[in-house]
């Protein structure tokens, strides 16, 4: 059933490991599962199939159903609503102590439709909830078969069906139903999320152009406006609702910009780009999701929105079906070729990747816009299987919200096994044949039966598996979930819509005690929202500031209770709590105890602004950002007119040749202001600025030896007096991968000054260094006053990842010579991929010594003998580190008279993750014998090294694996002796990684330094650029980073999610991150550099994005 698209560049997820775990738990579980003959509820949601209905024919047959809960007669006691699809949906009542009684039958609630979404809604404002149902079917089900449901509540335990008279019998393939205030009204609109086979099947066919409109009149979402006398309009063309192919599975309205107004994001799968709706607040909507989202989850589903990290802005989770555990996900990892990726940008669609995404919020910037990190890798929620629902909700009360996720499927019609043996059977020509042979494969098919999951959220940006020790280890086919206090014990209970099983229901049974205080809020709203939906609450305690939007509908297809809870902790009060109610009234109380319930009336709240009780600087504070092009910086870096790197290794896993720009700063003219050289790509010359006495640049008069040197491609720069007569000479590192790696092109530049900004290329100081050289640190190693240079080999063209050698160059008066091998020959041999360099005295003893990063490589320490450059990393008692290192600087942070050492490294927010129990690596060699360096990502399980990627990627490229392998899942296991045999990995390059943290190396002053990871907020990215600087002014040193990798290999999320940071110093070697909005750097370009500028209004930060325009911020402690 998949299609051109999917087959030609995607190989979809497929489950091989049902999840690893013990059946033995130990100590006190979270949840119970409770018994249905202890709670009455027998639901179960049985699928039938046949050989016209099965998972081939239809795609929506194992999409699932929701649950809803909420208090359907007032008595305080939250009740439980499913949806059926081949079964009738039910209604169970609550009785206390987790007994319900099913009154479906008496209810008046029995349904025959393909029910999916069940939303609950006071819609008549009689004080009881009513509910609507969403309605779906198979492709060829009727529309009258589709028709929406709304049950009235008659307030006597019985309802009436009124879909028709409110006009919102909607006949659509309806997967759920939000209502919200769009307008300001006061009165409860209703967005149905849509999705079609028929629209999905079409996507399949082929490439379609992204934002044709859809032809399909029940395939769109679509929104009705409620006129607030009892009936709806549909206004989605005039509100800006989008008629695009989709196949909508998540859907949630909440205030993402914090402007007031509800927007409302849709969750696609697989083909569209996920839609972000933001609210104009006049009425209309604008798709802004392109704009605000760097990636998303390709395979969309699931999703909910509320802020787990207490900063008082929400943050996006969205599901997807990407497998926990290597060999499944390399079974349904991607087989994505660039030229297929980049076609699928033209065509408009965005970047997204098969794995759960989860967007930190940061706030909104000066211009309106939401600035967002995606960082589900580093929180540890991005691959759990084929999920549904994501919900957060602090299940275990500590004042963190945790994630529950549900997951599973029947049939697994995303193996890629299956889908190679449905082709198969195809051949075979006599279609009574081939119809046997597919239901003899449908039939055989493995099914994702698997448990759900729950994560601790740890108050770091990161989450725990507690799965097993939260007791929800029991397999499944798992969709809409909801939680509600279903006991009125203060803790949130969880309720499972399965397929073809019981439904789940899980009793929160943690333990009384100091440590799990909660507060709950039932809201009363003023008519016509009686439900207050749309309230913003914000509570303070323990020094924590939470934030809860007040809208049910979240997770898949489903609807929370009501009440909104709070965890507290240990707190046993609340400091303070504010509701913002819809029309902008706000109440404030102060000292509320914790442990209970309690009511607040809209009728109560007040048009006075109550200020936050804890307040917190959210204006921007030390960087503020003007246009380069205002002051003369009109630099734009090129870089997307090279050759694609993967046509000279189809297996490199990021572009090695997106280097530049490199920035050398020093005050050339002499009127004591910073000049500036930017370093330019191949075909493009690098820039010469000068700085005038007002703060504005120039480019220089003469820029004739930049402009002769154009074809030299600049991957490092720095100015420097090289034959000192007090004038700043240039030197120019020259990298590329694309050259030959004997190509003249490659020989670094001295360019001289002659005086008043005039610049000279010495063909004769420098010797040949036909190398691809980045790194360049300046400093005095021999001690005779003049700065010698070390140089960086950063790669070998076109053969990555073979070792390139370095250079130490001795200055003989402003001539250069190359005193490697004697100084250092294990820079020559086995060399490196060295990327940053520093000469510091790490001893006191008055001699420059020299600190090294590289990628696969470790953080090495060479110490300056007098006639030699000692390696002695070994004796620093540091633990191994391998890494991608990208960055370092020095700096004594922590006041002992010593400089430490800040790496910055590829950061832990990766797909490519390492630990010493598992480490990641890489073995090179020409496997497949056509003359071209195999690159095999590998990852250490145990005490054998498999294969990071699947067969469609590695089939895809060696013929000989093809060929060995007829089947993804027996590859899947297969180690790297197994595919490549002894012999051809003892002739191979291999590299392993340590660790991906970047990290301060603190010098202990006698030798010996000790490891220590930076905050999580500098994890996010990898960090290209660095400075060091006292920014807040309080006399200890500050650290400014930056930096992405925008252009990975694209199976791969790229690593988008940095913005800049500033780490604020306390003085001891702890480091406090200081949040965007208050900081005021944003920088979420492909960072390459960054480089601090004296002017004459104070100092300015550059940063200098690869393929991009310059920023400029100046600085203001």
């Amino acid at each position: 059933m998949y299609n051109t698209i999917l087959r030609k560049f995607f190989l979809f997820p497929l489950l091989l490991l049902v999840y690893a775990c013990s059946s033995k738990e130990t100590g006190h579980t979270l949840f119970q599962k409770l018994d249905p003959d202890q709670t009455g509820i027998t639901f179960e949601n049985t699928i039938t199939t046949n050989d016209r209905v099965n998972a081939q024919t239809d795609a929506f047959i194992y999409n699932g159903a929701g649950v809803a809960i909420g208090d359907i007669n007032n008595n305080g006691l939250p009740d439980i609503f499913f949806s059926g699809n081949m079964v009738s949906s039910k209604l169970y009542l609550n009785l206390g102590d987790m007994q319900f009684e099913d009154i479906t039958e008496r209810a008046g609630l029995a349904t025959s439709a393909w029910a999916t979404g069940a939303s609950m809604v006071d819609i008549n404002n009689n004080g009881y909830l009513d509910i609507y149902v969403s309605v779906s079917g198979p492709e060829w089900s009727t529309p009258e078969e589709r028709a929406n449901l709304l049950f009235l509540n008659n307030g006597d335990g019985t309802f009436r069906e009124a879909a028709s008279e409110f006009n919102i019998h909607d006949t659509g393939f309806t997967t759920h139903a939000v209502f919200f205030d769009y307008n300001g009204s006061g009165y409860l609109d209703l967005f149905l999320l849509g999705n079609s086979p028929g629209e999905f099947r079409r996507g399949e066919s082929g490439m379609v152009t992204f934002g044709e409109r859809s032809n399909d009149p029940y395939g769109f979402d679509q929104l009705y406006r409620n006129n607030g006398d009892g009936t709806f309009t549909n206004v989605s063309e005039e509100a800006g609702i989008l008629k695009r192919l989709g196949y909508g599975l998540g859907v949630v309205a909440t205030d993402l910009n914090g402007n007031g107004w509800p927007d409302i994001y849709v969750s696609n799968d697989i083909t569209p780009n996920d839609v972000l709706y933001i609210n104009n607040g006049d009425g209309t909507f604008t798709d802004r999701a392109a704009d605000f989202l760097r990636h998303t989850s390709f395979a969309g589903m699931g999703i909910d929105i509320a802020d787990f990290t207490n900063n008082g802005w929400p943050d996006i989770l969205q599901s997807d079906m990407m497998p926990e555990h290597l060999p499944g996900r390399k079974r349904m990892s991607g087989s994505t070729t660039y030229s297929g990726f980049m076609d699928l940008r033209r065509l408009g669609y965005f970047h997204h990747y098969n794995q759960n995404t989860l967007q930190m919020n940061h706030g909104v910037d000066d211009d309106g816009n939401i600035i967002f990190s995606e960082i589900a890798r580093m929180a540890g929620v991005a691959y759990t299987d084929w999920n549904w629902t994501v919900l957060f909700g602090d299940y275990n009360n500590d004042g963190f919200k945790d994630v529950f996720a549900t997951n599973g499927y029947p049939k697994a019609v995303n193996d890629f096994d299956y889908l190679s043996d449905m082709h198969n059977a195809r051949r075979l020509g006599d279609p009574q044949r081939i119809r046997e042979r597919e239901r003899e494969i449908l039939r055989n098919i493995h099914s994702y039966n698997v448990p759900n999951y729950i994560f601790r959220n740890n108050g770091d940006l990161t989450f725990t598996n507690k799965t097993v020790e939260w007791g929800l280890n029991h397999p499944g086919y798992s969709y809409g979930a909801a939680h509600a206090d279903l006991n009125n014990n203060g803790r949130l209970d969880l309720v499972v819509n399965n397929i073809n099983a019981t439904a789940f229901v899980y009793e929160n049974v943690a333990p009384e005690g100091e440590s799990s205080h909660y507060l709950q809020i039932k809201l009363n709203g003023d008519y016509p929202n009686l439900r207050g939906i749309g309230a913003k609450i914000f509570l303070w305690a323990n020094g924590q500031k939470q934030y809860i939007y007040h809208s049910p509908y979240r997770g898949y297809m489903s609807t929370m209770d009501g009440r909104v809870h709070f965890g507290l902790g240990e707190a046993e009060w609340a400091d303070s709590l504010k509701i913002i109610w819809p029309d902008g009234r706000q109440q404030l109380l102060k000292d509320i105890p914790s442990n209970q319930v309690i009511s607040l009336h809209q009728s109560e709240a007040v048009h006075d602004i109550f200020e936050d009780p804890v307040s917190k600087r959210n204006k921007a504070t030390y960087f503020h950002s003007i246009d380069p092009a205002s002051i003369g910086l009109t630099f734009i870096h090129r870089d997307d007119h090279q050759s694609v790197d993967y046509s000279v290794q189809s297996m490199l896993h990021y572009m090695v040749s997106r280097q530049g720009p490199p920035i050398a700063v020093g005050d050339i003219t002499g009127n004591g202001f910073d000049d500036l050289y930017i370093g330019a790509s191949a075909g493009f010359p690098g820039k010469l600025y000068f700085q005038q006495d007002d703060g504005t640049f120039i480019e220089a008069p003469n820029q004739q030896p930049f402009e002769a040197d154009r074809n030299h491609e600049d991957w490092g720069a720095v100015f420097f007096d090289a034959n000192s007569n007090g004038l700043l000479d240039l030197y120019v590192a020259s990298g590329s991968y694309h050259t030959s790696p004997v190509s003249s092109l490659l020989q670094d530049r001295l360019y001289i000054n002659y005086g008043n900004g005039r610049f000279l290329r010495d063909n004769s100081a420098l010797p040949q260094m036909l190398t691809s050289t980045s790194a360049i640190a300046v400093g005095d190693y021999t001690g005779n006053g003049l700065p010698d240079l070390f140089i960086g080999g950063r790669l070998t063209p076109r053969d990555y990842p073979k070792p390139s050698r370095s250079y130490i160059l001795r200055n003989d008066g402003g001539r250069f010579t190359d005193i490697t091998r004697e100084a250092a020959p294990v820079f020559i041999e086995p060399g490196g991929m060295i990327t940053s360099a520093v000469w510091v005295d790490l001893n006191g003893n008055g001699k420059n010594d020299l600190v090294t990063a590289g990628e696969w490589m470790p953080v090495q320490f060479f110490e300056n003998t007098g006639n030699k450059l000692q390696n002695i990393t070994s004796g620093t008692k540091l633990p191994p580190n391998n890494g991608w290192w990208y960055s370092i600087a020095a700096a004594d942070f922590t006041g002992n008279g010593y400089p430490d050492i800040l790496a910055g490294n590829l950061g832990l927010n990766h797909s490519y993750t390492t630990s010493p129990e598992s480490r990641f690596g890489m073995v090179a060699a020409d496997f497949s014998g056509n003359r071209e360096t195999d690159i095999i990502l590998t990852r250490e399980i145990g005490e054998n090294q498999y294969p990071f990627h699947g067969l469609a990627y590695y089939g895809r490229e060696m013929e000989m694996i093809a060929a060995t392998f007829t089947s993804f899942e027996s590859f899947s296991t297969a180690n790297l002796r197994r595919i490549f045999g002894s012999s051809g990995l003892n002739e191979a390059l291999h590299f392993q990684s340590d660790t991906f943290a970047s990290a301060i190396f603190k010098n202990l002053g006698d030798g010996t330094f000790s490891r220590h990871p930076l905050p999580n907020e500098a994890q996010v990215s990898p960090i290209k650029g660095m400075v060091i600087d006292d920014v807040t002014g309080d006399g200890n040193s500050d650290v400014i980073i930056a930096g992405n990798m925008y252009h990975s290999e694209p199976n791969i999320a790229r690593a988008d999610a940095g913005n800049g940071l500033l780490l604020k110093s306390n003085g001891d070697g702890l480091f406090q991150p200081v949040p965007v909005l208050q900081s005021g750097l944003l920088a979420p370009g492909d960072v390459r550099t960054l480089a601090l500028i004296n002017t004459p209004e104070g100092k300015v930060l550059l940063v200098g994005n690869n393929n991009g325009s310059l920023q400029y911020f100046r600085v203001q402690p």
